[in-house]
């Protein structure tokens, strides 16, 4: 196997055609600078320098392995700067996954940040349920995730909450209910509703189900759906009401309205930031910093 020294070694002999003024050029003795140069020839089984005559001559396997010889310099010289980066933080891939609905607009505010002040770190990011996100995580596809509570008994995960925000009645914006500055939960009673889905969401399921079943609500379940994007686009197409977390204002889509709900015992939904506890690279770190950082906005103002 060619070391990388003797070929340093063999490219400043090559260009200075003098053992002295290379072995000047990399601060060594001529003694060391010509036994490297020996063992390299020898590991080719082929001179690569014809001696006895001054200056130096390249032989033909000398000329064909200097160009060679510089490209792959220059190629390690990349691949060790990109390693120190990558160690810094600096370079590399960040695996990012995230549920849908994980706050409209700090998810990209999140992104943008990051990439801005780490550009040359590549960003993969995947879209999915909680569940399948941890697996994800744990099996060192994803290096982070977005993600609602999943309880965390092993120790394998750190967990960061980001976000408390709390739950809306979404409807349509000339539904009687929505002249009222806040509804009632007894006032869904009998009402098309649109419930996210026990399979798929289960984490919303729950908290809208307890609500209701708080208040003793029993609405008209028209439609289950898994997305919040798919419930939001649902009331705004007067399919029914739902309950959502309040980020789903950001969504924007025509004819809905969002009010709070007048109920006894405020519920919030939560969203924690995931990644392996015995992972601390510099670019997970910094990614984190910036969620935090993100996400501080809104616990103080947006989401309310």
């Amino acid at each position: 196997m060619i070391d990388l020294r003797q070929l340093r070694y063999f490219v400043v002999l090559s260009e200075e055609l003098n053992f002295g003024r290379a072995a000047a050029r990399l601060h060594i003795t001529q003694p060391p600078l010509s036994q490297q140069i020996m063992q390299l020839e020898a590991s080719l089984d082929t001179a690569l320098f014809i001696r006895g005559k001054r200056p130096l001559r390249l032989t033909h396997a000398g000329v064909e392995l200097l160009s060679g010889a510089r490209r792959l310099l220059a190629q390690a010289d990349v691949v060790i700067e990109h390693a120190k980066l990558a160690g810094r933080g600096e370079r590399g891939r960040l695996g990012i996954a995230f549920v849908a609905g994980a706050l409209p607009q700090l998810l990209p505010q999140c992104i943008g940040a990051y990439r801005t002040r780490h550009p040359d770190i590549r960003l993969e990011l995947r879209e999915g349920v909680t569940q399948r996100q941890r697996e994800a995580i744990l099996a060192g596809e994803m290096d982070i995730g977005f993600v609602r509570p999943i309880g965390n008994d092993s120790g394998e995960l750190s967990t960061r909450t980001l976000i408390r925000e709390p739950m809306m009645l979404a409807l349509g914006e000339y539904h009687p209910l929505a002249h009222l500055e806040r509804v009632p939960v007894e006032a869904l009673a009998a009402e098309p509703f649109i419930l996210f889905s026990r399979k798929d969401a289960f984490y919303f399921h729950k908290i809208v189900s307890d609500i209701l079943h708080e208040a003793e609500v029993v609405p008209e379940i028209v439609q289950d759906a898994t997305q919040l994007y798919t419930v939001v686009a649902l009331v705004s197409s007067g399919v029914g009401l739902a309950i959502v977390p309040a980020s789903a204002r950001h969504m924007r889509f025509p004819g809905v309205a969002f009010r709070p709900l007048d109920i006894d015992k405020p519920v919030s939904a939560v969203l924690d930031l995931i990644w392996r506890s015995d992972d601390d690279h510099p670019a997970l770190m910094n990614f984190i910093g910036i969620a935090v950082a993100q996400a501080a906005q809104y616990l103080e103002t947006d989401i309310s």
